[in-house]
C-alpha cells in the first residue's frame, strides 16, 4: 500500500503544496522535503485512551528520545501512516519494533495487545474533528517468517520478516495537514485497557509526508 516509488511520491509532493496553498498557507518560500513524525505512548493497565504527542510543545514531560514531532513553525501533510509495538524504554534508541503481538517477545500481554488492533485513532484539531476514527486493523502484520520458529532440525532460527516501509503502512487519503501552530489531539482508543501488559510496552505511530518548514504562523 506505500506511495514508494519515484512517480508516487512526486504526486504525494505536487498535492501537499496545492493543498497548503488552498488552505491559505504560502509556498512560495518554503522548504518543502520528505520527512517524518514519530509520536509513542506507553501503555498501561489503567487507560484505554492515550494521547498521542505530535508537536514539539506536547512533550514537556516526555524522554522518550525515539519521538520526532513538528516544529511550531512548520507544516506538515500525512501521506501514509504506519502503526506498530515497540519493546524497550524511552531511554533506548536500540529499543526494536514489531509489526504484531510477538508472543515470543510480548511473553506476558500478548493476547492483551490486540486491544490495540482493535482499537482507531482520532484526531481533533482546533476543537475540530479531522478524523473520527481511523481504524488500527489495517496496520495488523504478520508475517510468513516468524522469530522463534525454527528449521533444519531446530538449529536455525529467523527473525521476523518485514519491511518496515511497506508492511505495516497504510496510505491517507484525502492527505491530512498538520499544523505546528494549531492545537492538535491525536488519541488512539482502545476498546478496553489491556488487563496484562509486559513492562516497556508502547505503542508507535509514524506519520510519513512532506515537511513544509517556515509555513505556520508563528515564524
Amino acid at each position: 500500500m506505500s506511495s514508494a516509488s519515484q512517480m508516487g511520491l512526486r504526486l504525494v509532493y505536487e498535492n501537499s503544496k496545492t493543498l497548503v496553498n488552498q488552505l491559505g498557507y504560502d509556498t512560495s518560500h518554503a522548504v518543502a522535503t520528505q520527512s517524518y513524525l514519530r509520536s509513542e505512548v506507553l501503555l498501561t493497565t489503567s487507560a484505554a485512551t492515550y494521547s498521542l504527542p505530535i508537536l514539539v510543545n506536547q512533550n514537556s514531560s516526555n524522554t522518550n528520545v525515539r519521538l520526532k514531532l513538528l516544529n511550531l513553525q512548520d507544516l506538515f501533510v500525512v501521506s501514509e501512516i504506519s502503526l506498530f509495538l515497540v519493546s524497550g524504554a524511552a531511554s533506548s534508541g536500540s529499543a526494536q519494533f514489531y509489526e504484531y503481538p510477538d508472543p515470543t517477545v510480548f511473553t506476558t500481554g500478548a493476547a492483551q495487545l490486540m486491544n490495540v488492533y482493535n482499537g482507531n485513532i482520532s484526531i481533533i484539531a482546533n476543537n475540530q474533528q479531522i478524523l473520527p476514527a481511523w481504524d488500527c486493523l489495517k496496520h495488523y502484520f504478520v508475517p510468513q517468517t516468524q522469530k522463534g520458529v525454527g528449521i533444519t532440525a531446530q538449529t536455525v532460527f529467523p527473525i521476523n520478516q518485514v519491511d518496515a516501509s511497506f508492511d505495516t503502512t497504510y496510505p491517507v487519503e484525502p492527505n491530512i495537514v498538520i499544523n505546528g501552530a494549531a492545537n492538535y489531539q491525536i488519541n488512539l482508543n482502545l476498546p478496553a485497557a489491556p488487563t496484562t501488559l509486559d513492562s516497556n510496552t508502547y505503542v508507535a505511530a509514524i506519520f510519513r509526508g512532506v515537511l513544509l518548514q517556515n509555513c505556520s504562523s508563528i515564524k
